[in-house]
């Protein structure tokens, strides 16, 4: 993961086929009743989504069970936060992968019928600590999921200064965005961000001066 365009990309390339799909059949969504159910339906499964969409325009199987997986979580509510904050702890870490990218989706209230945004804050905690987790993509989902809570991921700030200082890309990406999607209050920041300003990557450097904008307003 060397880039947040390709992190951002993939995310958004699954909110796109959330919303175009939504016009489709879908397999059977399951009852709001048990999220750690429909949890596991992610196991052994990936749901990031390719950045290459199918040549003739349709959504293909593995699509459409990401996205009926995305809609039965939405159903659920906040009732689904218990089971995805386990997952993000689970010994497979494509389970965890898989569960902070569910609560961007979840956070980031972007399907239409599913609106407003689902108040993740409660999994903050979680999510703090999957900033340290041994997979980057692990770390870089969870601190873009902490982005989605905007000022409500306060309680994150000193994780997402250390990600400022991760040996891969991907998560110092995320964790300039994060900061600056909670504004102000993540003044503490400053330091850590001026340093990010000459960092090897691009796009950090880009984000990072992003943060210090956001934070800077009044």
């Amino acid at each position: 993961m060397n880039s947040v365009r390709v992190l951002l990309l993939l995310t958004h390339c699954l909110v796109a086929s959330v919303v175009a799909a939504g016009q489709e059949p879908f397999p059977q969504a399951a009852a709001p009743t048990d999220a750690s159910r429909v949890v596991e339906q992610m196991r052994g499964f990936s749901m990031q989504q390719s950045a290459t969409a199918p040549s003739d325009g349709k959504v293909d199987p593995a699509q459409r069970r990401r996205v009926a997986i995305i809609k039965s979580l939405r159903r659920l509510g906040e009732g689904a936060l218990p089971a995805l904050t386990r997952a993000l702890s689970d010994p497979d870490v494509q389970m965890r992968r898989n569960a902070a990218l569910a609560l961007i989706n979840l956070g980031g209230g972007y399907l239409a019928e599913a609106r407003p945004r689902l108040d993740i804050r409660g999994v903050t905690p979680a999510l703090i600590r999957a900033t340290e987790d041994a997979d980057a993509g692990v770390r870089a989902w969870a601190a873009h999921a902490l982005a989605e809570m905007g000022p409500g991921a306060e309680p994150a700030i000193p994780a997402l200064i250390r990600l400022l200082s991760d040996q891969e890309e991907g998560p110092r990406n995320t964790g300039c965005l994060a900061l600056g999607k909670i504004g102000p209050a993540a003044k503490e920041a400053l330091p850590a961000l001026r340093e990010a300003l000459h960092d090897p990557g691009k796009d950090v450097r880009g984000f990072a001066q992003q943060a210090i904008e956001k934070i800077g307003r009044p």
